[in-house]
């Protein structure tokens, strides 16, 4: 849920109370946890966090040297492809994103940096791979994802509704058209919850150095050009083009996962007026993500022309 962090409501007068000393021991949480929660599967999605804390209220110099204990510890437990996942998911993304929000950039700006970061790492990691295993890194890509692809397949009933047929060279090839949508998508919610985050516990009061109020989030709306390709590409859905139209769905797909941000910001929003709070928050997140996800992509699409948030404030 991209928006995960923002789901409890915040006092826009409230600020972290930095005149109490931290315990001698939390000196050093930097230099293991983000392994820690690399590790452990569930908490790997919060792994760039301790970094990014770091990189905001300790500095570079610290950062790197946490930086570089954290991987020893994902080598000595995962090894060299445990590394380059480290490398990709939790070190390209945090470092940048934390130079970004020191630098004042813009939120949109930040998540776009992390991402290219991440890519870049991505292409990077392969080739270091490739050169170390003496394979070639395209076909040894295409091989694993398409066996990904397979068990993926295997796994799903043929009359789950899933795919368009039951032929499952058909089925295998829808997957594999999607799939840089998938990880960009993936790559994306990963920022964004890390980002949200950061926002909300506000270390060393980073929203007021980037000038933003504690409701940021729950405004929070998509920039107004992206409409236009969103449209365009969504022309060649409709008429087939072959590769084109292929490589239209997954600009589409990126794009609307954007959508759905906003879209679950506008409900975020919602549930704040509607006084909602605590555990039936996360139950309304939990639908509308899991449930009504079409509703919330209307939403965020839609929020352009509609303005739902003004609208809902004076009715």
């Amino acid at each position: 849920m991209p928006l995960a962090a923002s789901i409890g409501s915040e006092d826009p007068t409230h600020r972290p109370d930095s005149s109490q000393p931290s315990p001698g021991w939390m000196a050093a949480v930097p230099f293991f946890l983000s392994a820690f929660f690399f590790l452990s599967g569930f908490f790997a999605l919060f792994a760039a966090l301790p970094i990014l804390f770091c990189y905001l209220q300790k500095g570079r110099k610290l950062t790197v040297l946490a930086a570089i204990t954290n991987t020893v510890i994902v080598a000595l437990a995962e090894g060299a492809i445990g590394v380059i996942f480290y490398f990709v998911l939790v070190l390209s993304l945090s470092i940048p994103l934390a130079e970004a929000l020191k630098r004042k950039k813009s939120i949109e700006k930040a998540v776009l940096l992390s991402l290219g970061a991440m890519i870049l790492a991505s292409v990077v990691g392969g080739l270091i791979y490739s050169q170390v295993h003496h394979v070639n890194p395209i076909l040894e890509f295409y091989d694993r994802i398409s066996h990904f692809a397979d068990l993926m397949i295997q796994s799903i009933p043929p009359h789950s509704g899933l795919f368009s047929s039951t032929d499952l060279a058909e089925n295998k090839h829808e997957m594999l058209v999607i799939l840089p949508a998938f990880m960009a998508n993936c790559a994306l919610f990963l920022v964004w919850i890390n980002l949200v985050a950061v926002l909300r516990m506000n270390p060393c009061g980073i929203r007021e150095h980037l000038g933003l109020d504690a409701g940021y989030l729950k405004h929070w709306k998509a920039p107004e050009f992206l409409i236009w390709p969103t449209l365009f590409v969504g022309f060649f859905l409709v008429i087939d083009f072959g590769f084109v139209s292929e490589i239209a769905i997954n600009v589409f797909r990126f794009l609307m996962a954007i959508y759905a941000i906003q879209g679950l910001s506008i409900l975020s929003y919602f549930l704040d007026l509607w006084a909602v709070r605590g555990f039936l928050r996360w139950v309304g997140f939990i639908i509308s993500v899991f449930l009504m996800m079409p509703l919330v992509l209307c939403l965020g699409f839609f929020d352009l022309w509609f303005d739902f948030r003004s609208k809902f404030r004076q009715s």
